[in-house]
């Protein structure tokens, strides 16, 4: 994907982005390409993929999501960024949560988020590892593919405010992985809204699972990360 073709799908697809959108993505870009030659973040270093794998597909998943009623997002797993920062370029006026295991990509958030001028708050810790104040906080809360979606969703939707949303693309095979979900959705006070479809760079067709928050979690969830593993093989 282009950057031509990378603007005209954005405008295309999503409404009052920023002005400063796409000065802010070239910034982005490039910074990350940057350091990626010293500290591997991503493979996704040559333009079309970073416009199209990495940018494109980051956010695509969230046409059908009105992102300027959700004040306050989480994206569990960051890793280099996406979707989270993307998100908070689009709509500056978004209240970005990160959390992220891996310090060396902790790093990178921190030092990236100062070289665009945008405020994050950036936590360095397992999801699982969830505090009694950080129950219900966000509007939205979204992850990329970081485990299993079973494991995704114990993790991420204590963090979900009721009648917030979980958002979780998935790949062709996400049916698999539906299996045996609708126990664990209404056990964590969720129940699933939709599923909605995209295609990515590579003309396939990603799946996007959408889950809505309608009661609190009890906190005996998330359990222990092996437990939830062991759940999830």
């Amino acid at each position: 994907m282009t950057q031509q073709e990378f603007v005209k799908v954005i405008k295309d697809n999503f409404e009052d982005i920023d002005s400063n959108f796409f000065n802010q993505i070239e910034k982005y870009k490039v910074f990350l390409q940057k350091y990626n030659l010293n500290i591997n973040l991503t493979r996704l270093d040559h333009e079309d993929k970073i416009y199209g794998e990495y940018f494109y597909e980051s956010v695509i998943p969230f046409t059908k999501v009105d992102l300027k009623k959700a004040v306050s997002i989480l994206d569990i797993g960051s890793g280099s960024g996406i979707p989270g920062i993307v998100l908070k370029l689009l709509y500056p006026s978004l209240q970005l949560t990160i959390i992220e295991a891996n310090g060396k990509k902790v790093k990178f958030l921190v030092e990236l988020t100062r070289h665009l001028g945008i405020n994050a708050n950036i936590i360095n810790k397992r999801a699982e590892e969830i505090e009694e104040h950080e129950y219900e906080t966000f509007d939205l809360v979204t992850s990329r593919a970081v485990a299993t979606l079973n494991a995704i969703i114990e993790v991420s939707l204590p963090y979900v405010k009721v009648n917030g949303l979980l958002l979780e693309p998935k790949s062709q095979n996400y049916l698999n992985e539906m299996k045996d979900t609708d126990i664990l959705i209404k056990n964590l006070g969720g129940t699933l809204d939709k599923i909605h479809n995209f295609i990515s760079f590579n003309k396939f067709t990603h799946n996007v699972i959408v889950i809505r928050k309608t009661q609190k979690t009890n906190h005996r969830y998330p359990r222990a990360w092996a437990e939830i593993i062991k759940e999830s093989k």
